[in-house]
């Protein structure tokens, strides 16, 4: 009788994560296309991370990351479109102003108008609440806030500019559609969206270009349009 001493088959090696950073703005995005890519493909691991938007492309060049999610297509050498984040201008719920114009808008914005009296609400002074110079998507809202009053306050990040307009009765400022967190929404007689973009230093190959193919698909663009706007 012969024997032999079999060894046990050798695991296959766990794949690298693939790295993903992106913006605050493009975070959740990614985050609901990260999970679901998840439950599709285990075998292609994710590694996400919020960072700054100036600094995502020192991200790229350094290799640190395959790909960046930001509204900025200048961030990388290549950029495919993802899907858009849709913009609400935000007031504190006891606010009694249900919609504004343009024009409105950007008077309150600029301080050319200081009271919301006179755009239809209750007495009571204004305070523009916008995000810092240079943040992702300050593009989307430059046709309402392209001339900004000196006494607006800074949010630095998605997180402050909820808790200043919630805590502030004559607050104005904007938010991603996908968390308003309470606020009330201010109807505007424009539409207000920043198209997010993935961005590489070089054309993607591997896990990153199979990721964007997913992410493009009917599949993806489903996960895009449950809390955002799909591509057309």
């Amino acid at each position: 009788m012969l024997s032999c001493a079999c060894a046990p088959p050798t695991p296959a090696p766990t794949p690298a994560p693939l790295t993903v950073v992106a913006s605050d703005l493009a975070a959740p995005l990614l985050s609901d296309l990260a999970a679901a890519y998840a439950g599709e493909r285990p075998d292609r691991p994710l590694y996400l991370e919020v960072m700054a938007a100036a600094s995502l492309p020192e991200a790229l060049t350094s290799g640190r990351a395959a790909l960046a999610f930001t509204a900025d297509p200048q961030a990388g050498a290549f950029a495919t479109p993802i899907g858009s984040v849709r913009f609400r201008l935000v007031v504190h719920p006891a606010n009694l102003v249900n919609a504004l114009t343009l024009a409105q808008a950007q008077a309150l914005f600029a301080g050319r108008a200081t009271d919301w009296a006179e755009v239809g609400g209750a007495p009571g002074a204004v305070q523009v609440v916008t995000r810092e110079r240079g943040a992702d998507g300050a593009g989307a809202l430059a046709v309402v806030a392209s001339e900004l009053t000196p006494n607006a306050l800074i949010a630095p990040g998605w997180d402050a500019m909820r808790a200043l307009v919630a805590e502030t009765p004559g607050a104005l400022g904007y938010l991603p559609e996908s968390d308003l967190a309470g606020l009330k929404a201010v109807s505007l007689d424009i539409e207000l969206s920043a198209l997010i973009m993935a961005v590489a230093s070089a054309e993607p190959i591997g896990p990153a270009r199979d990721f964007l193919a997913w992410v493009q698909s009917e599949a993806g663009q489903a996960v895009v349009a449950q809390r955002h706007e799909r591509l057309d």
